[in-house]
């Protein structure tokens, strides 16, 4: 049987995320192969309203653990954070909107049961956006695999289970919205071992955003990846470790 942490970061998502969190907690009450569960949830410095519905929602329940930003940080900082909290055996990282099903659950313990593994990777069966991530998230996903040699057909995706121990040892830097990409280049630095499945997305509505946002979002990318390239470049050559 395992036992997971749930790790997540929100901002401004109320009450999206408090049925999120009840809905989690059901499914650790009702699964044979899960012995304990817990939620984490890093608010990255909401509206005091949204912040105090999501405190006062889980007010003496030991299991789902609310933490705040003094001031807004950034989903990466904020993973990081709630990450740093998790106290289980396997951590599963997700993101507060939703998309991930947490049935999902179901084939990655699976998929644990029939292969020796310390991480899940995880591939979208669908990617519910607007056209411009969607490129850029197709374009990222080959020059990371590039980068790390890898094969992983999702580089992208937030949806990750690993083992709590090794999760905690990474080095995290992104601060921003780059932190799927920091989280899977860190794990495959690990050298641990791996299983990459498929997972379902809940059908959503593609993300509006305004033209300079997008091209904010495009450009922190490949900032970050090309960091990565250099790290990977300096490493290789032995130049840091």
């Amino acid at each position: 049987m395992k036992s997971i942490s749930i790790v997540t970061a929100a901002f401004n998502e109320c009450p999206g995320i408090i049925h999120l969190a009840n809905e989690w907690l059901a499914y650790f009450d009702q699964h044979p192969d899960i012995s304990e569960g817990e939620v984490i949830i890093c608010d990255d410095h909401s509206d005091l309203q949204q912040y105090e519905s999501l405190r006062d929602a889980f007010m003496g329940n030991h299991r789902v653990v609310i933490l705040r930003n003094d001031v807004n940080e950034g989903p990466g900082f904020s993973f990081q954070k709630a990450i740093s909290q998790a106290k289980l055996d396997w951590t599963l990282i997700t993101d507060s909107d939703g998309q991930f099903p947490i049935d999902n659950v179901n084939p990655m313990l699976t998929a644990l049961g029939n292969q020796d593994a310390d991480i899940i990777f995880t591939h979208r069966n669908r990617k519910y956006d607007n056209e411009f991530n969607r490129f850029g998230q197709k374009i990222s996903n080959k020059l990371c695999n590039g980068i790390f040699n890898s094969e992983l057909k999702d580089f992208s995706c937030a949806f990750k289970l690993v083992k709590t121990s090794l999760l905690q040892s990474l080095k995290l830097d992104a601060r921003y919205m780059n932190y799927s990409l920091d989280h899977t280049g860190k794990l495959l630095n690990s050298s641990a071992k791996s299983i990459d499945i498929q997972v379902t997305c809940r059908v959503a509505e593609a993300r509006k955003r305004n033209i300079s946002s997008e091209i904010k979002r495009a450009k922190n990318r490949f900032l970050y990846i090309t960091y990565l390239f250099f790290t990977q470049y300096l490493r290789k050559n032995r130049v840091i470790f």
